[in-house]
């Protein structure tokens, strides 16, 4: 506040926030804008929720604006109150400051159950560019009448490369086709270069059984500039549903002439992603670019046909593997190149991992993604109560992630070094050598618990270690082998 205003002008200010008259109400809020009374803050949010004239409540907005830094904590706490008003025009002024940190208190309304105060909160969490809105933005999608709808689709295309993978997701699972199609139009707003890495995914969508989808995804590929793309609309002029196929042989009339979409070379590229596919004995694991691609149909498909190739023909490494062929007669490699030029993104094998004698084959999903494969040898007779406790096992395994099967496999190196590091600790937190004896036997039985899967405790079943889980049901594990995708 300048030296020139006096506390009654203040306070009258303050108090006329809340006069009858609108005019003597928009005049206080100019004035204490213009002075940026920092004292008024509390007052100037409270108002919030009681104007009722928008162009008040816009002037309200200017003032607290010019006091960001001692409203925003105001604004934050007012996204929790009872008045719906108040939450939204909170919301609104928040969009103006466009802070990362706000992203966090943002949720909440994010989800709010009154349309207004949503619509506002998606705009001001689409301003914060940060990645913790998205997931909770993309649950909204299909919500509402189309202009709801497009109030979210607005925030995302300010999110732009951010929101993508969210949005190809429920592209892929929504759990509507109204949400299906909500992300696939919005996907279109956004448009290139940010949506060209999702041409998979809408490609795969021409699919969905709902041909309102597929439609707005066919829309999509039309509007988006790539190569990829336009080679997905020139495909869909084969599509099953001659709507498809009209719409698509509209969009190809604009295209201009190209060669066809290029493989995408593995080298110097950051294989970043992927999965692991499975079959009987054996573990394939996948790498490429994006969590897009890792989460595609086509590569969960390519996957399981390359793992049952891999099963029928146990000497195969990974360079064997992607020279043989499939059973329609295309190499492994040439399938894999088909997907490179399809997703824009380098697609190779990483590893083949086998496992002798009878086993069984395990994989974890994360977001409908097979992150870690599981195979674990055993005996014993097959049946409804075998499958039951090999899946437990695998479990165990996937999130665990022990080193050895039993104690008698831990190398006696692996014991030398447990032996030494805990001496060593021993001699500097100042014990006796009289209790080396002992130390060094606890160490030993603290190794065992975290790396040998027979003594780890149960993760299904706190209550017992693995090694009681298997007491009397006639399993013995043989061995396990477990790889994991390349972190996305």
């Amino acid at each position: 506040m300048t030296d020139t205003i006096t506390r009654p002008d203040l306070i009258t200010a303050i108090v006329l926030l809340g006069d009858a008259d609108a005019e003597l109400r928009l005049r206080a809020a100019v004035d204490l804008g213009t002075w940026r009374a920092v004292e008024a803050a509390p007052a100037l949010v409270a108002r919030l929720g009681v104007e009722p004239s928008h162009a008040i409540r816009e002037t309200l907005t200017w003032a607290l604006l010019r006091l960001a830094d001692a409203a925003r904590p105001l604004l934050l706490d007012a996204l929790g109150d009872p008045n719906w008003l108040t939450r939204m025009q909170a919301c609104h002024v928040l969009s103006k400051l466009g802070d990362a940190g706000d992203a966090e208190a943002l949720l909440p309304v994010i989800a709010d159950p009154v349309d207004a105060v949503a619509s506002r909160a998606w705009w001001a969490a689409g301003q914060t560019g940060s990645p913790l809105v998205v997931e909770t933005m993309a649950d909204q999608l299909g919500r509402g009448d189309s202009e709801l709808r497009n109030s979210l689709t607005i925030a995302f295309e300010a999110l732009g490369a951010l929101g993508v993978p969210a949005l190809a997701r429920r592209l892929r699972r929504g759990a509507s086709a109204a949400i299906r199609e909500h992300a696939a139009d919005t996907l279109g707003l956004i448009g290139s270069p940010a949506a060209d890495p999702v041409v998979l995914s809408l490609r795969e969508a021409l699919d969905d059984p709902d041909p309102m989808v597929g439609f707005a995804a066919l829309n999509v590929l039309g509007q988006l500039d790539s190569p990829r793309a336009r080679e997905a609309v020139r495909q869909a002029l084969d599509a099953a549903d001659p709507r498809l196929r009209r719409l698509a042989g509209r969009l190809v009339r604009r295209h201009r002439a190209e060669p066809p979409a290029q493989t995408v070379p593995a080298e110097g590229r950051e294989l970043a992603d992927g999965l692991v596919a499975s079959a009987p004995g054996v573990l394939v694991g996948l790498a490429c670019e994006s969590a897009v691609v890792a989460e595609s149909q086509a590569l969960r498909t390519l996957g399981d046909r390359i793992a049952e190739l891999a099963a029928s023909s146990p000497g195969l490494d990974v360079a064997g593997l992607a020279a043989s062929e499939l059973p329609d007669g295309m190499s492994v490699a040439a399938a894999l190149d088909e997907l490179s030029a399809a997703s824009g993104e380098a697609v190779v094998i990483t590893s083949v991992e086998r496992l002798d004698g009878t086993s069984s084959h395990h994989l974890h999903l994360v977001d409908g993604v097979s992150r870690v494969g599981v195979l674990i040898g055993h005996t014993g007779d097959p049946g409804l109560e075998t499958d039951r406790i090999l899946a437990k096992l695998a479990l165990q395994v996937a999130l665990v992630g022990p080193r050895h099967v039993a104690v008698a496999d831990v190398p006696r190196q692996e014991w030398d070094e447990v032996r030494d590091a805990s001496l060593r600790r021993a001699r500097a937190e100042g014990l006796p050598d009289t209790l080396d004896e002992r130390v060094i036997a606890g160490a030993a039985v603290d190794h065992a618990t975290r790396h040998v899967l027979l003594e780890q405790v149960s993760i299904t079943d706190p209550g017992v270690t693995i090694d009681g889980l298997l007491y009397g049901r006639g399993i013995r594990v043989t061995g396990f082998r477990r790889l994991e995708r390349p972190a996305g």
